[in-house]
C-alpha cells in the first residue's frame, strides 16, 4: 500500500516531483549542449525515425520510467499519472531553451554554448517554427502526457513483459544506430547455417536427456549440427549461395560457399562443434544458456541486415519482435537448464564448463573472419581496457587502495617497449637523425656516453617483458612512500604520479629519449618468425584483424593470473587489507609486503597492455596518457563490479566498445560515465556484475566417534 505521507495533491507523490526536477534541470542543460541538433539528420530507422526524435523521447521516457518505478503505489492508474506527470515536468525543461531561443539572441547563445544549435523548427517543438511555435509547445506537451502515460503503462505489465518490450525497442535502436558498421558482418546464407545448426544441436539437447552418457548425447549434439552442414554443403555444391542463389538472399558472397567449394571436410566438423555448442547449453549454467541463444538472435539479425543493409521499417519491427520474445521466452528455458547443470555431479559440472570455455575461445578467435576492419579495430580497443581493467581491480577491487594515476603505469609500458624496439641511445648509443642501416650504428655512436654503443634494438617480443618488469617495478617504487596512506589521499598522491609522468613525456630535458611532443615514431610491430621450421610461417601483426589474437592471448592470460591469485593466500590478504588495515595487521598479514605486490601487479598488467599498444599504433606520443585514461578504467570496474573479471568485461564494452561503435554519442561520453555511474550507485552499488561471495570454509559434521564421552565416574 501507498505511504500517505507521500502524497502530495491526492496521487502526486513527492518522490515524482523530486526525482522530475532533478532529470529537469540535467535536460535543461543537455539541451543548451546541443543534443537535438547534434543527433538530428542522423536516421535509426530509415525515413521514418531520426536520433533526435529518439533523443526527445529518452529525454522525456526516462524520467517518467524513474518516476513510475519509484511510485510505492500498487494502483497502475496512480503509476500511469505519476509517469505522465514526470513526462510534463520533464518537457518543461525543453520548452524553457525554447524560450530562451526567442529572447536571447542565437548568436550570444552559440558564444556562451559553443555546441548549441537552434531547435526551433525541430523536433523540440515538433517542427513548428516561429509563426505556430505555440501549437509546436501545446503538442510538445501533450505528446510528453501521453508518452510519459505509456511509460507507466508499460511499468504496470508484468516484469517479464515490461521487459520485453524494453529490450526490443532499445536493440532497434542500437542496431539501427550501428547497421552501417555491422551490416555486412553475416550472410543470410551463413547466418540461417549457423543458426539451424545450433537449433538442431540445441533441439537433440532436449530429445536426449534421458540418455545417461554424456559423451553419446555431445555425439548426437554434432552429429545433428554436421548433418546441417552436409545440406548446406549439397546446396553449395549445386550453386545455391553462388551470387543471386537461392540461399543468398541478395547478401554479399557467403562463407559457407567458400566452405562447400573448397573445403567439404572442415564445413561439416564447423556445422558440428556449432551443433555440439547447441546441446551444451541445455545442460549449462543460465547465464551461458541465456548468452548463447541471445547470440545465435544476434546473428539472425546481422543476416537479414545483410540484405537490408539499413534498419528499414520491416527490419525494426523483425528486431522488436525478436528480442521481445526471447527476452519472454529464453529465461525460462535457461532456468531449465540450470536446474539440469546443478543435478549433475562436480566432475559432469567441470566438463561442461570446460568445453564451454573452449567452444567461447574457439568462437573469439573465428570472430575476426566475420568482422571487418572497424569493429576488430574497436575490439582491439575494447581488450586493451579490459587488460587495464583487471590490473587496476587488483589494487581498487581486492586490494581497496585506490589509483588514480594508472595512466602512468601505461605509459611506461608503452614508452619502455618503444625505446627498447627503435633506434635509441639504450639501443644503438645514440639517436641518428635519419633512419641508417642497423651496421653503420657503431659507426656513428662510438664515443657517445663513454664508448655505449647500446644492447641492440631488440624485437617485440623481447622488449615485452622488460616492459611488463620496468612497470612492475616503478609501480612498486610509488607504492613506498604511500604505504601509510589510505582513501582520498592515496589517490591525490597517484593522480599526481600519473601527472609527473605526462609531464615528463613532454618536457624538453627528457627528448632525447621520450621525443617531447613528437613521442617515438615508428615503432615496428611484432613479427612471428617460423620459417626455420616453415618457410611459409611468417606473420606480421600488422592491422586490426592480426594483433587482435595477441590482445585475446593478453586478455586470457591476465584473467587467468587474477583468477589465481584472488583465490590464493595473497589473494585472501588483498581481501583482508581491504576490509580492514588493521584487523588484517593484527591478524598477522604483512601489510607492507602485500601493498607493494598489489602495486606491482596492477602496474604489470598496465605495462602489458601499453606494450601491445605501442605496437598497435606503430608510435607513442603523450596526448595518449591522460588522466581521462585512468578515469575510463576506474569507470568500467566501477560499473561493471569491484573485484569481478566479468564485470571488467561487461564495463569495457559498455563504456569502450558502445561509444566507439555509437560515433553520434562520443562527444557525450563522459556524460553517459557520469549517469552510467549515478544509476548503477544507486541501483546496484556493488556494479552490474559483482563477485561471488567466497566460503572461506565448509561446515564438516562432527564424526561420532569424535564427539566427547560423558564422565561416568
Amino acid at each position: 500500500m501507498m505511504n500517505q505521507n507521500n502524497l502530495r495533491f491526492g496521487f502526486l507523490e513527492t518522490n515524482t516531483l523530486r526525482y522530475s526536477f532533478y532529470a529537469a534541470i540535467a535536460i535543461f542543460i543537455l539541451t543548451l549542449t546541443g543534443i537535438f541538433g547534434t543527433f538530428a539528420q542522423r536516421d535509426v530507422i530509415q525515413d521514418t525515425l531520426s536520433l533526435d526524435l529518439v533523443a526527445l523521447v529518452l529525454v522525456i521516457g526516462v524520467p517518467a520510467l524513474v518516476a513510475g518505478r519509484s511510485s510505492q503505489s500498487d494502483k497502475p492508474v496512480i503509476t500511469i499519472l505519476n509517469s505522465a506527470i514526470a513526462g510534463l515536468i520533464a518537457a518543461t525543461a525543453v520548452i524553457l531553451v525554447v524560450l530562451l531561443e526567442t529572447i536571447v539572441p542565437q548568436e550570444e547563445l552559440m558564444f556562451v554554448f559553443n555546441n548549441y544549435r537552434p531547435i526551433i523548427g525541430g523536433v523540440a517543438t515538433l517542427g513548428a517554427g516561429q509563426d505556430n511555435l505555440i501549437m509546436g509547445i501545446l503538442g510538445l506537451l501533450a505528446l510528453s502526457l501521453i508518452l510519459g502515460g505509456i511509460v507507466g503503462g508499460i511499468l504496470s505489465l508484468p516484469q517479464r513483459w515490461m521487459l520485453a518490450i524494453l529490450s526490443g525497442l532499445g536493440s532497434m535502436v542500437i542496431i539501427g544506430l550501428m547497421a552501417g558498421q555491422i551490416r555486412n558482418l553475416v550472410t543470410p546464407s551463413d547466418a540461417l547455417g549457423v543458426v539451424g545448426a545450433f537449433v538442431a544441436g540445441y533441439g537433440a539437447g532436449y530429445a536426449t536427456r534421458t540418455i545417461a552418457n554424456p559423451w553419446l548425447r555431445r555425439l548426437l549434439g554434432f552429429i545433428a549440427g554436421g548433418a546441417v552442414g552436409i545440406v548446406f554443403l549439397v546446396l553449395g555444391n549445386t550453386g545455391a549461395f553462388a551470387q543471386n542463389g537461392a540461399l543468398l538472399l541478395g547478401g554479399d558472397p557467403s562463407i559457407i560457399m567458400g566452405g562447400a567449394v573448397n573445403s567439404s571436410l572442415t564445413m561439416i566438423i564447423g556445422f558440428g562443434i556449432v551443433g555440439l555448442a547447441g546441446l551444451i547449453v541445455t545442460s549449462a549454467s543460465s547465464f551461458v544458456h541465456n548468452s548463447a541463444i541471445f547470440l545465435a538472435v544476434v546473428f539472425a539479425l546481422l543476416g537479414m541486415l545483410n540484405v537490408q543493409q539499413r534498419m528499414t521499417v520491416i527490419m525494426a519491427i523483425v528486431t522488436f519482435i525478436a528480442f521481445a520474445a526471447a527476452t519472454i521466452f529464453i529465461p525460462p528455458l535457461g532456468t531449465q537448464s540450470n536446474k539440469q547443470y546443478r543435478t549433475l555431479s562436480p566432475q559432469q559440472k567441470r566438463s561442461i564448463d570446460v568445453i564451454t570455455g573452449v567452444l567461447a575461445l574457439v568462437l573469439a578467435l573465428v570472430a575476426p573472419v566475420f568482422m571487418g576492419q572497424y569493429i576488430t579495430n574497436v575490439l582491439d580497443l575494447v581488450m586493451l581496457y579490459i587488460i587495464m581493467g583487471i590490473g587496476l581491480n587488483v589494487m581498487v577491487g581486492y586490494a581497496g587502495l585506490l589509483d588514480l594515476g594508472y595512466v602512468a603505469s601505461f605509459a611506461i609500458g608503452a614508452y619502455t617497449s618503444a625505446i627498447l624496439t627503435t633506434p635509441s641511445i639504450f639501443t644503438t648509443g645514440c639517436i641518428p637523425f635519419e633512419p641508417i642501416a642497423d651496421a653503420r650504428y657503431a659507426e656513428m655512436c662510438t664515443g657517445i656516453l663513454t664508448n655505449w654503443q647500446g644492447v641492440g634494438i631488440l624485437t617485440f617480443w623481447q622488449a615485452w617483458p622488460i616492459a611488463i618488469v620496468v612497470s612492475a617495478f616503478t609501480g612498486m617504487a610509488l607504492g613506498v612512500p604511500v604505504l601509510r596512506l589510505r582513501g582520498d589521499y592515496l589517490a591525490i598522491v597517484t593522480l599526481g604520479f600519473g601527472e609527473m609522468t605526462r609531464v615528463l613525456t613532454r618536457a624538453q630535458i627528457t627528448a632525447p629519449v621520450l621525443g617531447a611532443a613528437q613521442g617515438i615514431s615508428p615503432v615496428p610491430f611484432p613479427v612471428i618468425d617460423l620459417t626455420s621450421l616453415n618457410p611459409d610461417w611468417y606473420f606480421e601483426l600488422s592491422n586490426a584483424s592480426t594483433i587482435y589474437y595477441l590482445y585475446i592471448f593478453s586478455v586470457l592470460a591476465a584473467a587467468l593470473v587474477v583468477w589465481r591469485l584472488s583465490g590464493s593466500r595473497l589473494g585472501r590478504a588483498w581481501r583482508a587489507m581491504k576490509a580492514d588495515e588493521d584487523v588484517a595487521q593484527a591478524m598477522g598479514v604483512p601489510l607492507v609486503r602485500t601493498k607493494l605486490l598489489a602495486f606491482g601487479v596492477s602496474s604489470a598488467f598496465a605495462g602489458l597492455g601499453g606494450a601491445i599498444f605501442a605496437a598497435q599504433l606503430r608510435g607513442i606520443f603523450p596526448d595518449s596518457f591522460t588522466l581521462l585514461v585512468s578515469i575510463n578504467v576506474l569507470s568500467l570496474i566501477i560499473i561493471g563490479g569491484l573485484g569481478s573479471i566479468p564485470g571488467v568485461v561487461v564495463g569495457a564494452l559498455m563504456l569502450v566498445g558502445l561509444p566507439e561503435v555509437l560515433r553520434e554519442i562520443q562527444d557525450y561520453r563522459l556524460l553517459v560515465f557520469g549517469v552510467l555511474l549515478v544509476v548503477v550507485m544507486l541501483l546496484k552499488p556493488d556494479g552490474l556484475i559483482p563477485p561471488p561471495i567466497r566460503q572461506l570454509s565448509k561446515q564438516q559434521k562432527v564424526p561420532q566417534s569424535a564427539s566427547p564421552q560423558p564422565n561416568t565416574q
